[in-house]
């Protein structure tokens, strides 16, 4: 099967002031071509954090997100909008 999406030990954490929040810590998933996936959990778990790491609007504090080769977590907004 053809890698799609290849997230590795991703963290992302948010700022408040002097306060980090952590979202995410060291998430990794494999996501090939044709799957079908669902994300799940409660409110405030990480999801939508993470699905906006995947699409590119957000950027990883830590680790790297790759979409169709291209390791779009290193990638410039001007790349990235490519």
């Amino acid at each position: 099967m053809t890698k799609l999406i290849d997230v590795q030990n991703v963290s992302k954490s948010y700022w408040r002031n002097s306060l980090e929040i952590p979202v995410l810590n060291d998430i990794s998933i494999e996501i090939n071509q044709n799957d079908f996936m669902a994300l799940m959990g409660p409110s405030g778990s990480g999801k939508t954090t993470l699905l906006n790491l995947i699409s590119g609007i957000d950027k990883p504090s830590k680790g790297r997100i790759i979409v169709s080769d291209v390791d779009i977590s290193s990638l410039n907004e001007s790349n990235l909008a490519k």
